[in-house]
């Protein structure tokens, strides 16, 4: 069971926007409160979606596995470049 969805900071959606568009990796720090586990891993993000309420992104991981991960649970988001 997922905690309610906090929303998150618009810098989240630019920068994976940024990093969709120049097809560029993020290292990510998130939990998965279905699995009780927390993960470090490199993705590629592809798209935000938006359910029930909450954002997710849709990425890719290094294993070209389809990786959903909720917004508001990573960790250590990148902070905007200037």
């Amino acid at each position: 069971m997922h905690p309610p969805y906090q929303p998150v900071p618009r810098f989240y959606i630019e920068r994976i926007t940024i990093a969709t568009l120049c097809k560029e990796s993020m290292a990510l720090h998130w939990h998965d409160p279905g699995s009780q586990q927390s993960y470090m891993a490199r993705v590629w993000p592809l798209d935000v979606a938006e359910e029930n309420g909450a954002e997710w992104l849709l990425a890719r991981s290094e294993t070209g596995e389809s990786v959903r991960i909720r917004l508001d649970l990573i960790r250590n988001f990148p902070t905007p470049m200037k």
